[in-house]
């Protein structure tokens, strides 16, 4: 059986789209959300949510968020692209994994802060 290409799937449901929406995308940083913002800006007026508790020291934190930002700016836009820039809180998160420092990537550790992210 073969499975649907999820890529084919997302073209097929943006075709649906009448009028320009609005999205709210969470990123951590500008390499893993260049080609998505790239690609939806023809369809939505973006959003950043820009919200990376987990990411220290606070200096590592900001040069990703620099570089969200020249991203940002550095992209053809069709539609707006905005950021909400969180205020950085690494201490919720440390609070939020206690007991789970060792847990390896992917494991319950990554579950305690997309679900950190997410509440946000």
């Amino acid at each position: 059986m073969m499975q649907e290409s999820y890529y084919k799937l997302c073209l097929k449901e943006l075709e649906n789209i009448k009028e320009r929406k609005k999205l709210l995308l969470h990123s951590c940083c500008a390499p893993c959300s260049s080609s998505v913002i790239t690609f939806l800006t023809k369809y939505f007026d973006i959003t950043i949510l820009y919200y990376n508790p987990n990411i220290s020291p606070i200096e590592e934190y900001n040069k990703r968020k620099e570089e969200q930002i020249k991203l940002i700016n550095s992209i053809d836009k069709i539609g707006n692209i905005d950021i909400i820039d969180c205020d950085y809180d690494n201490n919720i998160y440390e609070e939020k994994i206690k007991g789970y420092e060792e847990c390896p990537e992917r494991g319950a550790r990554c579950t305690i802060c997309f679900n950190l992210r997410l509440e946000k």
